[in-house]
């Protein structure tokens, strides 16, 4: 007989002992220390950002906007999987412990994350709305409450099989979350805040939780969106380890066949041209590679301290190699190329090679951007601390990779 509530709590054990693994491989790879830093660069600029900032930013407007996407975002995680479909959708009636359970921890994850953001943007709001830290408490629990409603209606929206119904009903919630955030960071009268609390409440149980009655839970939609918040976890956590169970998505890109002209025809080229194709074709490395490099820009155009600059230029080489590593297990799950005549040793030639590449490639953007933005110097910086982070990655981690596997 199935237990309800001992059903979610081992799902939820399940998936949170998975996520601490990836979160801690995470933790080790260095990224914690990056975050740290930017942190402490952030906390520099954000003062000077906020004194550079015209008097007449938009600031309610900037506000409602960022959380207006917040609020109308996100699902209810059920933790559903591809077996509810034979097993539970018999038992559907007994099993509002187990959704009113998914609801309440999806509030408070969505809850946690968005008053992650309120706390990073509260300098500006202290700054341009209100120097209050109880009125900057009151919007972060009224917040809270609408986006409770907004969970619990995308909850019954799931129900509806049309999809233009669907979006619909999105559309709707993106209208009403508008006009309440907009009322709280513009600072409206309380009895307004009241009253749009009343008409949330006659709409959803006037509409929304009418849809209860009429139409069933649609576990393939619960399915798809566990899916789709899972695979995100994955992608995530795949930038800094390999993730065997993330199902890659494979795009041509042909404007970029051009570096597979860089790969001869020869037996100990395999691997050059294996890894050429995984990279260029793959979103988990080619992506990552590009976001990692025009971030590192950004960064750079905007800090004036020189160590600054230079640390960062480490660090994003830093990153950038440790994702080109990874390449080493693509194709770890295709029995077909272990048939391949080819030693270890070739491979890691042959990664070590696209490592060099791409190194050099990223190197040239830096130094060309060291420059635009601040000096020749810079430039000739750059060039030094990318060629000792992608030397120290070919000729020793590299090489380390390969003996422990």
């Amino acid at each position: 007989m199935i237990n309800e509530k001992q059903l979610w709590s081992r799902r939820r054990m399940d998936y949170w002992t998975m996520a601490i693994k990836y979160l801690k491989l995470i933790g080790n790879s260095g990224f914690l220390f990056t975050i740290y830093l930017l942190f402490v660069f952030g906390s520099y600029y954000y003062g000077q950002f906020l004194l550079w900032l015209p008097e007449t930013f938009p600031a309610t407007l900037f506000f409602t906007v960022v959380f207006l996407w917040l609020m109308t975002r996100g699902r209810v995680r059920t933790f559903a999987k591809q077996g509810d479909l034979f097993f539970l959708t018999p038992r559907e009636e007994k099993m509002s412990s187990y959704f009113r359970s998914a609801l309440q921890y999806s509030w408070l994850m969505e809850t946690f994350y968005f008053s992650v953001v309120l706390l990073l943007l509260a300098p500006l709001f202290f700054d341009r709305i209100h120097p209050s830290g109880s009125l900057l408490l009151s919007i972060l629990l009224l917040l809270s409450a609408l986006k409770g409603w907004n969970l619990a209606c995308g909850f019954q929206e799931q129900r509806v099989q049309e999809k233009s119904r669907y979006y619909v009903h999105t559309w709707i919630r993106l209208g009403i979350n508008g006009v309440t955030v907009y009322a709280l960071f513009s600072l409206q009268p309380m009895w307004l805040i009241a009253l749009l609390a009343v008409i949330l409440s006659i709409f959803y149980f006037g509409y929304f939780y009418q849809l209860s009655k009429t139409h069933s839970v649609k576990w393939e939609r619960l399915v798809e969106i566990e899916d789709q918040t899972v695979t995100t976890f994955y992608r995530v956590a795949n930038s800094f380890t390999d993730v065997p169970q993330l199902k890659s998505k494979v795009r041509s890109r042909k404007w970029l066949s051009l570096l597979y002209r860089l790969v001869s025809f020869k037996k100990e080229h395999v691997y050059h041209y294996l890894f050429s194709r995984a990279f260029v074709r793959s979103n988990d490395y080619f992506g990552i590679y590009i976001r990692l490099t025009l971030l590192c820009l950004l960064f750079m155009s905007v800090i004036q301290l020189d160590w600054g600059r230079w640390l960062v230029m480490g660090l994003f080489a830093y990153m950038t190699a440790l994702q080109i590593e990874t390449l080493k297990h693509h194709y770890d799950t295709s029995k077909m190329v272990d048939l391949y005549p080819v030693s270890d040793q070739l491979k890691l030639a042959s990664h070590r090679f696209w490592l060099f590449v791409l190194g050099g490639i990223q190197m040239l953007i830096f130094s060309i951007g060291a420059i635009i933005f601040h000096q020749f110097l810079d430039g000739f910086i750059a060039i030094g601390i990318v060629i000792l982070v992608y030397v120290y990655h070919g000729l020793f981690r590299l090489k380390k990779l390969y003996e422990l596997a």
